[in-house]
């Protein structure tokens, strides 16, 4: 296989911790059974299973779809599903993680197992340390054909669609497009209330909300002692969104990852651990290749926000005054087991530290106040959790926050704002941090300064200019 960063030098990819409570993870093959497409009910199918008897199906509903297609649509479509199958595969994967996969509906070229095997490599990083794994030469998918597959040519109506997650960067991208001459509709994967409620005050195009139920069964494993941990979210509604296109109408992802998703938390065996592997540039890359050569030709997908940091966007979403009493960017507003649901912010967690900090300078003490409840960063019981974001402890926190230079910035930025400075967090950690702050002018001046690795399309780039003119 191509990409296979580093050989393993233990043959065992499980510790013996974990061979005693899971000995069945070196016995089961894990077996993609089928997958399909029903137009009159809007509804895919996809079918897993373990050779030890466990078996699940994932169901993805696209209410508002059409339900005729022509042959070609169909042809593509079947190669769009195909893959959608092997990506959203990984939830069900990682309950096990088994030296042998089994495809049963398709043959897959070396090009197409060499993405999923990254996929899943990159994908589980974070996975893979919380549980102790090392999946380098466990991941194998079987490559059974001589070519890669032809890509469909099936020509797609020009329009965009914009992911709505409820935070503030799909907000800024929303709002960029909206002052521009691009129409857009908004979308959303299992929109919950705080994306309905952005999605309501952003005034615009109908949304498509699609909805993805996991099997109950994985839940119950997890229960008993299967592996659990982060998958890549991001990358597996990417693939839903493929599939949506021809569903839909639109040839264009308008996505909202920054440069700051680039970053990676950690470096475990060689390689390096990222929480936002499928919010970065490199699988931005990937994931657009391998589509466009592979599967659909005149499908486009990058993100709009690539060239600006965290605190670029922060910048960019102080203008935006309508949006702060409903953005939600706590993950516990996006619980995947929706009873255990809190919306708003719950002020305990790495994101919102990252939030509040991206945003004070720019918005200013009443008005955080008024979105958060209160100053995080007059809160002593949240040091520990900002000496993770600065880089003062441990590591960058497993989660989608910004880089841990822009972090420092921000804080010492801060301290030279006198309704900041005096915060018990600024006048604890501020002196621990040797780099210099910028004044508020300063400070926004280079967090608007863009970044040159990015995808955009050249008019697309004009926008995102457009805007940091303003």
């Amino acid at each position: 296989m191509a990409f296979i960063p580093e050989k393993l030098t233990n043959a065992l990819f499980l510790t013996e911790k974990h061979q005693k409570t899971n000995v069945m993870t070196k016995a089961a093959s894990f077996i993609f059974k089928a997958c399909r497409f029903e137009p009159e009910s809007q509804t895919v199918f996809l079918d897993y299973a373990y050779s030890s008897g466990q078996a699940f199906t994932e169901v993805i509903k696209f209410p508002g779809a059409k339900t005729v297609f022509s042959p070609k649509e169909k042809m593509a479509l079947d190669k769009l599903l195909n893959v959608l199958h092997l990506a959203a595969g990984i939830s069900y994967y990682k309950a096990f993680c088994p030296t042998k996969i089994i495809i049963e509906n398709q043959d897959l070229s070396a090009a197409e197992a060499d993405f999923f095997y990254k996929f899943y490599l990159l994908g589980l990083g974070e996975f893979s340390v919380e549980n102790d794994l090392d999946l380098r030469e466990v991941i194998n998918f079987p490559i059974s054909r001589d070519t890669p597959p032809t890509a469909s040519t099936l020509p797609l109506p020009q329009a965009n669609v914009v992911p709505i997650g409820g935070g503030k960067d799909s907000l800024v991208s929303l709002e960029i497009l909206k002052q521009s001459s691009q129409g857009f509709r908004p979308i959303a994967i299992n929109a919950g209330p705080p994306i309905l409620n952005v999605i309501e005050k952003a005034d615009c195009a109908a949304p498509i909300l699609i909805s993805r139920k996991i099997d109950p069964a994985l839940f119950q494993l997890n229960e008993q002692g299967a592996y659990n941990g982060h998958v890549p979210i991001t990358g597996i509604l990417s693939f839903i969104m493929a599939f949506a296109s021809i569903l839909y109408g639109y040839d264009t992802v308008v996505m909202s990852n920054e440069q700051s998703a680039n970053e990676g938390n950690m470096m475990r065996n060689g390689l390096a651990v990222n929480h936002q592997y499928s919010k970065s540039l490199e699988f931005e890359q990937d994931f657009s290749r391998f589509i466009s050569d592979n599967i659909l030709s005149g499908f486009r997908y990058f993100s709009l926000l690539r060239p600006l940091s965290e605190s670029g966007i922060a910048a960019l979403f102080a203008r935006l005054d309508k949006y702060f009493s409903s953005f939600r960017s706590c993950n516990r507003n996006f619980h995947i087991a929706e009873g255990q649901r809190r919306y708003g912010w719950c002020c305990d967690c790495p994101k919102c530290r990252f939030v509040y900090l991206a945003l004070a300078p720019f918005i200013g003490k009443p008005r955080m106040n008024k979105i958060f409840g209160h100053d995080m960063l007059d809160d002593e019981t949240q040091e520990e959790g900002f000496r993770e974001l600065l880089g003062l402890k441990g590591h960058k926190p497993f989660e989608c926050v910004g880089e841990i230079g822009e972090c420092r910035l921000l804080l010492k930025s801060l301290s030279l704002m006198p309704e900041w400075q005096d915060d018990s967090i600024i006048t604890r950690l501020g002196p621990e941090i040797v780099e210099a702050g910028l004044s508020l002018t300063d400070l926004t001046a280079a967090s608007l300064t863009k970044y040159p690795d990015h995808n955009l399309p050249a008019e697309f780039e004009r926008l995102l200019d457009d805007a940091i003119r303003l």
